[in-house]
């Protein structure tokens, strides 16, 4: 009888104590030990290390190789990006070292958390460094020192010199009572010795390059405390000199508060796609589903029609992807009646998309699934950064202006280059950059060069199986099995009872081509030598493409031939085929100074090959005159001083 009342005794003892534990708000259930509550739905529960202050919050269930954010500083502030990826499976986690503005001591601190999620909780060895205001000093000084441990880095308004902040030595306002703390608490003797030390995060940054690790950071222009001009940029030129490629800025031109610091976070879906791409290892493709395709599988189920539009160059023009990713949609979707719009035109780029897409995709009817490629004659077209966010940007508002619930889908294909680039664990800058934009707008992407590496590199496709960045079938089929993984991820679960406008963003760059269009060359006025030639089919000296032919064209053979034009927009270049017989012309616009280009392309030689140069990108809006003349020079591998385009691509309203 005894030992069953001591066991009844004790069970009722255990009871109580659990009560009031609960009561309190403590547990030692689930995976974290300490005191408990609810954070936006979520489990938060709050510990010490080492007497500091810590704590995670636990997603409903993590996600695959149990991805998680560092959040380094004021980790209530601007938590939309942190409450997008709890639903994806992320834990959140902090330390409070505030006080210690990211000196050695506080590293110390972070080394024993760091220690505790990866080792008692298994938490992913690769971590998401999130940093607000000071936070960028514990961060960059944690990933210099532990470059393996980072995925990727998502700061805001970061602090990147400590002499800018709290030092206030340069134009912003300072703090000097954490200025006097910082001295103290990295052992500076003085002031001196602080301004001359040598690791801030803006030096000492080649782990970071080594490492590859993706950075993006938002930022206010007006900010007063944090300015970016001794902060973010400092740091960015200095990182992309080493080599880095993909440090991405989100600028805003105006904060709302703290004498600008602050600002209200109208876009998180940017920040949030960029972590997912650089920290989803759940993820075995490079296969980035960001706005998804359920509008278009809403369509396409309920309304039993879809037309899908394909643009890009010679690779899309060829039968091969495309034709996979039309019949993979027809068999998915058998009762649709399916209407596809070809438009693939080899040597196009993006910037030539942007004026087209109009004329060759959209006016063809409502367009629900656009898939958009280009990342091949980016890097041939030698398309610089600049022109590649003016372009893609202009495609997307274009397409969204169209149709705002229309699935876009990117991809990024292979050419030797980028294969090599990989390799190197380098993401070619023309990728990246298209890829910029893609996050800008939450559009799907795959990075088939990548892939086509990962293949490469396995041995599962060899390079002579796939073929050149003109692929074989193989080549193709490979591409299109990709495709269908998007497919497959886009499509799972329930068909949606409606479509639903994709959330817009912050214009990237005011002068991307948003009103791209061609102009007709019958508003130009000819002053001397310019004639239109009608149903044009060459020259009988190097060889035009089908698209090329029976076109109507300006053209003029002989120097000193002159033309104007008058045109509203921002932006003017001229479509035109470069082949053997082209020279070097002039322009010039509102009679301000003559600029000269010259026409003439490595494969100018044997071929009229459709280029468009831009001549002028980031005019004022409003009403311009160009004038544009041939010169009696050429290129000496030229045979003539030829010029021929079939329009004005003009970026602005239609006159």
């Amino acid at each position: 009888m005894i030992e069953p009342m001591a066991s009844h005794s004790c069970r009722h003892i255990i009871r109580i104590v659990f009560f009031i534990l609960s009561f309190i708000g403590f547990t030692c259930f689930g995976e974290f030990e300490g005191k408990q509550s609810k954070w936006k739905g979520y489990t938060k529960t709050e510990f010490q290390v080492d007497g500091n202050p810590a704590f995670v919050v636990e997603p409903k269930t993590s996600a695959a190789g149990k991805p998680w954010v560092w959040r380094a500083r004021f980790p209530t502030f601007h938590t939309e990006i942190d409450e997008m990826l709890l639903r994806d499976g992320y834990h959140i986690a902090h330390i409070n070292t505030g006080p210690r503005l990211g000196s050695p001591h506080a590293l110390k601190i972070w080394e024993q958390f760091y220690n505790l999620l990866t080792g008692k909780h298994e938490f992913n060895k690769k971590g998401v460094l999130e940093g607000v205001s000071r936070g960028g000093l514990y961060v960059y000084r944690w990933a210099k020192n532990h470059p393996d441990t980072v995925a990727c880095i998502y700061n805001d308004t970061p602090v990147c010199d400590f002499k800018s902040w709290p030092g206030g030595k340069g134009q912003g306002k300072g703090a000097q009572g954490e200025w006097k703390r910082l001295l103290k608490e990295y052992g500076f003797k003085d002031e001196a010795e602080a301004i001359a030390y040598q690791d801030n995060p803006i030096d000492n940054l080649q782990p970071i390059v080594d490492a590859r690790i993706p950075i993006m950071h938002i930022i206010t222009e007006d900010d007063a405390i944090v300015p970016p001009k001794e902060n973010t940029y400092v740091l960015k030129e200095r990182l992309e000199k080493l080599g880095l490629p993909f440090f991405y800025v989100i600028s805003i031109a105006k904060g709302d508060r703290a004498n600008g610091h602050h600002f209200d976070v109208k876009f998180p879906h940017v920040g949030y796609h960029f972590i997912r791409k650089y920290s989803d290892f759940s993820n075995p493709y490079p296969v980035y589903l960001r706005s998804g395709l359920k509008n278009s599988q809403h369509v396409f189920t309920h309304q039993k029609k879809g037309r899908v539009g394909f643009l890009g160059g010679s690779i899309t023009e060829s039968a091969g992807w495309r034709l996979h990713a039309s019949e993979s949609l027809k068999k998915r979707f058998p009762d649709t009646d399916f209407e596809f719009v070809y438009a693939g035109i080899g040597s196009t780029d993006s910037t030539y998309g942007a004026y087209r897409l109009h004329r060759d995709v959209l006016s063809k009817g409502k367009i629900d699934l656009l898939f958009i490629e280009s990342a091949v004659n980016e890097l041939h077209n030698s398309r610089t950064r600049d022109d590649i966010s003016k372009a893609v940007e202009g495609i997307i508002l274009q397409a969204r202006r169209h149709n705002p619930y229309i699935d876009i889908i990117a991809q990024y294909l292979y050419d030797m280059p980028y294969v090599e680039s990989y390799r190197r664990g380098i993401t070619p800058w023309q990728i990246a950059a298209l890829d910029r934009i893609s996050l800008q707008y939450g559009v799907n992407a795959i990075d088939q060069a990548r892939q086509v590496t990962n293949w490469f590199d396995s041995g599962e496709i060899s390079q002579k199986e796939f073929g050149g960045c003109h692929p074989k079938p193989a080549g193709h089929k490979a591409y299109g099995d990709m495709i269908d993984r998007l497919f497959d991820a886009a499509w799972a679960g329930p068909v949606p009872t409606s479509t639903v406008p994709h959330h817009g963003g912050r214009r990237y760059d005011p002068n991307s081509y948003e009103l791209a269009h061609f102009q007709s060359i019958d508003s130009a006025k000819v002053k001397s030598g310019w004639k239109k030639v009608k149903n044009w089919q060459g020259t009988g000296k190097g060889s035009v493409r089908k698209h090329d032919k029976g076109l109507d064209y300006i053209e003029a053979t002989e120097p000193g031939s002159e033309l104007t034009v008058e045109f509203s927009g921002t932006a003017i270049g001229l479509p035109m085929v470069a082949g053997p017989d082209v020279g070097i012309i002039e322009w010039r616009v509102d009679g301000g100074p003559w600029k000269s280009l010259d026409q003439f392309t490595k494969w100018s030689r044997s071929l009229h090959i459709p280029w468009i140069y831009m001549l002028e990108k980031e005019l004022g809006p409003g009403k311009h005159l160009l004038t544009l003349r041939t010169t009696n020079r050429k290129n000496e591998q030229s045979m003539g001083h030829a010029c021929r385009f079939s329009a004005f691509a003009v970026n602005g309203n239609p006159q």
